[in-house]
């Protein structure tokens, strides 16, 4: 599971229940408004905990919202190591696919994702953190596994983090900002097994050694 960035303070051991209550609370509010009009007053009012609770889990809204990212990569992140490396590149990229796709497409992450943009184009340092969290993380991990691929001559890459970057695009499309906007719903497994499938084929075609 996700290693927590909450702060710390010396004392009682933090009760696992509230800390979760706490995550959760928040991830529904960061999905359900933008980031900027989030409060820990809110935050802790949906949790059912006192605002010096919240504070003595997480030393800030930031902090707090860096903790559900970091979460979320860890999620994705698992999925490109799941696959058994003896099975096909197909079958080892499609469930890599699946896995990622059930965090993008099948949960609120992308919601939360469009309650950003605001807050990250008023503050370059704020943005860094939060990509280097999440986005940034799982992207790295992916182009690592691509590159491997083409070390042992399954894939012809010229850079493995632009072909990481297609293989994305080809397996979400625009359905996230659809989501995101309210113009679709969340995805069922069905859907993303199909949408899963034919992104890893079409990337084949193009890259396949």
């Amino acid at each position: 599971m996700a290693a927590t960035l909450a702060f710390t303070r010396p004392g009682r051991p933090k009760d696992s229940a509230k800390h979760v209550a706490i995550i959760t609370a928040a991830r529904s509010l960061f999905t359900s408004q933008p980031f900027d009009l989030v409060t820990m007053e809110a935050v802790a009012a949906q949790a059912g905990v006192s605002k010096m609770t919240v504070y003595s889990h997480f030393r800030d809204k930031e902090t707090l919202f860096e903790t559900i990212v970091a979460a979320t990569a860890e999620q994705m992140i698992a999925a490109l190591s799941a696959p058994d490396q003896d099975d096909a590149l197909h079958d080892r990229l499609l469930a890599v696919g699946i896995g990622f796709l059930d965090v993008i497409l099948g949960s609120d992450i992308c919601k939360m994702s469009h309650t950003l943009p605001g807050a990250l184009r008023a503050n370059r340092q704020l943005a860094e953190r939060f990509y280097a969290a999440g986005p940034g993380r799982v992207r790295r991990a992916l182009a690592g596994m691509i590159a491997a691929a083409a070390q042992r001559g399954e894939l012809a890459v010229d850079d493995a983090e632009r072909a990481a970057d297609d293989l994305v695009g080809l397996w979400e499309g625009g359905l996230p900002a659809r989501i995101a906007f309210g113009l679709a719903e969340l995805s069922t497994h069905e859907e993303i097994r199909r949408r899963a499938l034919r992104g890893t084929e079409v990337f084949l075609r193009a890259y396949r050694a």
